[in-house]
């Protein structure tokens, strides 16, 4: 369905804003009419977040309109955009982790759940919380926990959740709904139910999605707006546009067909001794008894449903949760202790959350970059002093190599765009050349452009011999840069599934593997849980 002929319920129209002498946006166009679904895609930095932090009341701008159902508007607030029917999901988590789910569910609009002394009703906020989350598909989690105790992927879901339970709270009937990257940090099971819930948005709500991921805009979206570098450089039916089109508007170049470098993909040396072992490993609670090998220069992926124990296993390799039985070995010798030990040995992790554990967004570009190889890598031999001049110099060849947009490798991370800081946390550990790379959704809330880039220093990685464990909710990601697939299944290693070159599976088949009961499709597949 297209509503482009219709008059448009929200029209942004030549909207500026600039930062200082950095111009982010130079008068873009986003117009979404009532129940239709607008895809909103471009690289990191080119205004995304931006605009829909205008139009959600959270940033000014310097010039242009907003015009809402006829009227213009200028939400300073984003509670004041929330009563003119605007709600958004940010791109980072806005929930407070030291706060219960139910309190974060309706935070800021206590006010709406008084009792009749005037105090909080807590049981009324609680059954509209679960309400809430049933409602967006998310059943089974216990509202008063503490939200610092979700996953990335459960705290996205009740990010989405209250989003769509506000505009009901508020008796707002046919709302705008502002969707930044929300499946970004969602796993196969939750993103459906995430696809859904916009399913029974369309003719609803008046929607706009950004999303990276091209596939799914192409399959949820009735119209596509292209932004590139502060401009809209296309608009698009979505029916009768493919990805190609889409890569070649937001990047200026077309799509390779070896987007994923499968060409590079390197045949692993079964008679070299292992460069990986994991013994019997249990962990978290989670996690039972996974053994498994991985030989030098071989991406061996994990696929798994949340809370599947894919990801603790990924994290038990890295010495970030300690094993309550088994071992790990790295070139035949036993690693324990902490995550320091960890990197001691060749190990190196990029987790998933990167501003809480990977970066220091209020320092530099060059200070984070260099932040893990202190110690050594820039230490020079007066004690105390840094070899300033080489980190730069290593820096600035990251900010090359991964197509970072920033003013100066001097720029704090928290002036970068989510894709970009992603893309330095992923410097700091490549430039350690570690024997085994662990990496937990290395290119969430990445562009499509930029991705070719990390890829390419993958495949540069795996070629000089490191072992890489990868971690992904991105099924594409994951069959088109691994060797092997490792299926986690209700915390254990259910299957193990070939992805050489030329014979990589299907989509369907991890799905069906990942997800009991899901249809298979024939693809050969193994089932040890060990693995050589």
């Amino acid at each position: 369905m297209s509503t482009e002929t219709a008059e448009p319920r929200l029209q942004v129209t030549n909207i500026v804003k600039s930062f200082g002498a950095n111009r982010a946006l130079k008068g873009v166009d986003l117009n979404v009419g009532d129940g239709e679904v607008v895809g909103l895609i471009g690289e990191n930095g080119a205004g995304k977040s931006t605009i829909l932090n205008i139009v959600s009341g959270v940033l000014p701008y310097d010039s242009g309109s907003l015009v809402l159902d006829g009227r213009e508007i200028a939400p300073k607030t984003y509670q004041e955009a929330n009563r003119l029917g605007i709600f958004r999901v940010f791109q980072e988590s806005a929930l407070v982790d030291s706060l219960a789910v139910y309190e974060n569910a309706f935070f800021g609009w206590e006010h709406l759940f008084r009792s009749r002394t005037g105090g909080l009703d807590r049981r009324g906020l609680k059954q509209a919380t679960e309400v809430a989350l049933h409602d967006a598909g998310v059943d089974g989690l216990d509202v008063t926990s503490p939200t610092g105790s979700l996953t990335p992927g459960q705290k996205q879901s009740v990010d989405i959740a209250r989003v769509t339970a506000l505009a009901k709270l508020l008796e707002v009937e046919r709302p705008v709904v502002l969707f930044d990257e929300p499946t970004t940090a969602l796993d196969q099971e939750h993103e459906d139910n995430f696809l859904r819930l916009l399913q029974r948005l369309r003719g609803v709500a008046a929607v706009v999605f950004v999303s990276h991921r091209l596939p799914e805009i192409l399959q949820t979206t009735d119209r596509i707006t292209v932004f590139k570098d502060g401009e809209s450089v296309g608009h698009r039916p979505t029916e009768g546009t493919d990805e190609g089109e889409l890569h070649r508007l937001m990047v200026g170049r077309v799509r390779t067909e070896n987007y994923y470098r499968e060409l590079a993909q390197r045949d692993v040396v079964t008679d070299a001794p292992p460069r990986l072992i994991v013994e019997s490993v249990s962990g978290a609670g989670v996690l039972r008894d996974a053994s498994l090998q991985v030989s030098p220069g071989e991406i061996v992926g994990l696929a798994g449903t949340e809370g599947s124990g894919k990801r603790v296993l990924g994290e038990i390799i890295a010495g970030v949760v300690r094993p309550t039985s088994g071992r790990v070995l790295v070139n035949g010798e036993e690693v324990s202790g902490s995550l320091g030990d960890h990197v001691a040995v060749g190990i190196a992790y990029v987790p998933p959350d990167r501003a809480e554990k990977g970066l220091i967004t209020t320092a530099s570009i060059v200070d984070n970059v260099q932040l893990a190889s202190l110690h050594d890598r820039f230490a020079t031999k007066r004690v105390g002093l840094w070899a300033v001049g080489h980190a730069r110099k290593v820096t600035e060849h990251y900010v090359e190599e991964l197509g970072i947009v920033t003013q100066s490798i001097d720029a704090p991370v928290s002036s970068l765009s989510g894709g970009n800081a992603q893309k330095v946390l992923i410097a700091k550990w490549l430039l350690r050349q570690p024997d085994v790379l662990v990496l937990d959704e290395p290119t969430q809330g990445v562009d499509t452009g930029a991705r070719e880039g990390i890829y390419d220093l993958l495949r540069q990685v795996a070629a000089a011999g490191t072992s890489v464990i990868l971690v992904s909710d991105d099924l594409p990601e994951l069959i088109g840069l691994s060797n092997r697939i490792v299926v986690v299944t209700n915390g254990r290693i259910s299957a193990t599934v070939d992805a050489r070159a030329g014979a990589k599976p299907d989509e369907h088949d991890l799905v069906a593997l990942m997800i009991p009961g899901a249809e298979p499709r024939e693809h050969p597949v193994t089932t040890p849980s060990t693995v050589g």
